[in-house]
């Protein structure tokens, strides 16, 4: 009996996702319904989450329908982590090269993806696989590589696992220190994360452990602990799990233990027969017989078999678990098989099958537990601890090149600032500078004002004196014309022609330096009636005689633009006019038409004068003509008054024929 207990290995299951535990019953009646395909695939994968551990077959299933649902919408992306439901199924159908390979597939995608969650999954995987073929230096390599990814992604669960399996790979190896430090790194992560599964399979894990020491009075308190949160879940496979180790506790009571595999594996024939643990357990029922027959006069009143049926039933368990285990490759397992039928063999006395049997433990054992195993192990260890400093002496050197950098940042600022001063100053200079400048220009615009006002002083002096002359001159011409002899009326003509003549010239320097003014003025836009604007004409050159004025408009047409500025230029145009059709006699006409489109209003102005070359319009396109003459100044002045408003001047003449002038404006 002490040889079970000596050589007694297992492992157990990660137990994913056991949060979600409790929504099962949930997520069944959801998959149930009308689904969108994207909504009926993510229920899908929180099942396939959930039944990788409890129900391996229930988790085929379901990994089956989601694949079909990848294939169908082409949802390649999906496929790594819907893969592990797979990986999980053969794992524990102890299909160990079919699961090997369809997780490596699944973690190329994933790394495709850079899915970090699931690459932690993937390599807890492997560590499982090489771990159940007792390849112990590629399953810790692989275990370690599942808590780095697990933790750097927040996947506590295959972090858990990996804890988990890593103490009971040592204690295997005879090395409890370090199995305790894992199985106590689970727990904490178990009570953090508050998961009953997690929880339950954790302090199983440390009554296996305590067990195997020695210690059977804490392993039973733990066993104890594990039960409840496994019963208060409903956990069949936790319980399973938890059976078959707990049967070990106290071999001496026979036929409780033995009760206790009966449970275990009525689970494991239900949910999964060939399971590793199923193997673990036929294992130990063979060892019950075993015990039966040693102790039989003890236990033949409570018990239904023969004392010569005993050993059969043994060798048949025995035959029972090294068959899984080959199948699967399990040399582990393959191994204590052999050394326990090495001990059938003795109690049968058959020393050939007993020489057989342990030729054959200690050949697949050497290939276990060889000193270069144990090396390879250790220097993985070896290899996490350099990694880790590796990474502390990585984090000092970013510690102190930042603070470097930080030294030359704050060497920049300064300079910064210094700069900054020094454009501070310059600016400061050089705003000094145009306000001195600006306070002269303001006392030369201060002198113009005041040489302007006396401008106009004299302008108002000049032009009173040949105004007033002229008036008089023909009130007496109207009033007493027999008062004049005709020296006398030729003399007051001249002069008075003079007069006149200077007083036109004074006018139009007095337009020509107004003109100057108008880049200071702004218009005022606003909305003017067409009916307005030739209203405006038709009252300003009422006095004319002898000429006929038309006009054709829209009745309701408006024009935005400023309305003085309009006004000014139609009054000029129209005023150039008539002094062209006072050379014409008889059928005298100037024509004003007004018309838009969708985008522009048009004024034009025709009359049927005498035509002119477009070279005496070149004032109204080109700002470089000389202004001098008595005509020049009215050209210029509605040239500058058409931009200002942004509107276009057109001509169209012909000599003998007449003018047409044209404006246009755009719509705003």
């Amino acid at each position: 009996m002490n040889v079970r207990c000596m050589f007694f290995v297992l492992f157990l299951p990660l137990s994913f996702f056991s949060q979600e535990f409790s929504k099962l019953d949930f997520l069944k009646v959801e998959s149930q319904k009308q689904n969108s395909e994207e909504k009926q695939f993510e229920i899908q994968q929180k099942l396939i989450d959930i039944y990788r551990v409890y129900n391996p077959d229930s988790c085929f299933f379901y990994t089956q329908k989601n694949l079909q649902l990848i294939s169908k919408n082409k949802w390649d992306l999906k496929r790594g982590k819907t893969l592990l439901g797979l990986v999980s199924y053969f794992l524990e159908k102890n299909k160990i090269k079919d699961g090997f390979k369809i997780n490596r597939e699944s973690l190329i995608i994933n790394q495709k993806n850079k899915d970090e969650y699931s690459i932690a999954d993937n390599y807890y995987m492997f560590g499982r696989f090489s771990h159940q073929k007792a390849e112990h230096a590629d399953a810790v390599a692989n275990y370690l590589k599942a808590i780095d990814y697990g933790k750097k992604s927040n996947n506590f669960w295959v972090v858990n696992g990996a804890y988990r399996s890593l103490a009971f790979l040592y204690l295997d190896e005879s090395n409890k220190e370090k199995a305790y430090e894992n199985i106590n790194n689970a727990l904490k992560l178990a009570k953090d994360s508050k998961s009953q599964e997690a929880l339950g399979f954790g302090y199983g894990v440390l009554a296996e452990i305590e067990r195997s020491l020695g210690k059977l009075n804490e392993a039973e308190n733990h066993f104890k602990i594990a039960y409840q949160y496994f019963k208060s879940t409903q956990n069949e496979y936790g319980l399973a799990w938890l059976y078959t180790n707990w049967s070990l506790l106290d071999i001496s009571k026979l036929k409780e233990s033995y009760a206790m595999q009966l449970k275990a594996q009525e689970i494991w024939d239900k949910i999964s027969p060939n399971h590793y643990m199923s193997v673990v357990n036929h294992y130990n029922m063979a060892y019950s017989f075993m015990d039966f027959y040693r102790y039989y006069d003890q236990y033949k009143n409570q018990l239904s078999w023969k004392k010569s049926e005993l050993l059969d039933k043994a060798q048949k368990e025995f035959d029972l678990s090294k068959e899984i285990a080959k199948n699967n490759d399990n040399k582990q397992w393959m191994m204590f098989n052999y050394l326990g039928m090495s001990e059938l063999s003795t109690v049968k006395k058959d020393f050939d099958g007993y020489a057989k049997n342990m030729k054959e433990y200690y050949t697949v054992r050497d290939s276990i537990y060889s000193q270069k195993r144990k090396n390879e192990i250790a220097k993985l260890e070896s290899q996490k601890v350099v990694e880790q400093k590796n990474k502390e002496i990585a984090i000092n050197k970013l510690v102190i090149k930042t603070k470097e950098k930080e030294k030359w940042y704050y060497l920049f600022g300064i300079g910064a600032l210094l700069i900054i001063g020094s454009l501070l100053f310059f600016l400061y200079r050089l705003s000094k500078k145009n306000s001195d400048r600006l306070e002269k220009l303001n006392h030369e615009l201060d002198l113009a004002n005041k040489t302007k006002m006396q401008f106009f002083g004299i302008l108002n002096h000049d032009l009173k004196s040949p105004v007033a002359g002229l008036i008089h001159f023909l009130h007496l011409q109207k009033e007493a014309p027999e008062l004049m002899d005709e020296e006398t009326k030729n003399r007051l003509e001249a002069k008075t022609m003079n007069a006149s003549e200077n007083l036109l010239q004074q006018m139009e320097d007095l337009l020509l330096w107004s003109k100057g003014q108008m880049d200071h003025f702004s218009p005022e836009i606003k909305k003017i009636a067409v009916k307005d604007i030739f209203e405006d004409i038709k009252n300003g050159f009422s006095w004319t005689e002898g000429i006929e004025f038309e006009f054709y408009f829209p009745e309701n047409m408006t024009i935005s633009t400023d309305p003085e500025y309009l006004k000014t230029i139609t009054r000029n145009l129209t005023n150039n006019s008539v002094k062209i059709l006072e050379e014409k006699e008889g059928g005298k006409v100037i024509s004003w038409k007004a018309w838009e489109d969708e985008t522009s209003t048009f004024l034009k102005i025709a009359d049927n004068g005498s035509g002119a070359s477009k070279e005496k319009f070149k004032a109204l396109f080109d700002d470089s003509v000389a202004i001098g003459t008595k005509r020049g100044l009215g050209l210029h002045l509605i040239r500058d008054l058409c931009k200002a408003i942004n509107t276009e001047v057109e001509v169209l003449t012909s000599e003998g024929i007449g003018s047409e002038i044209t404006l246009k404006t755009k719509k705003i």
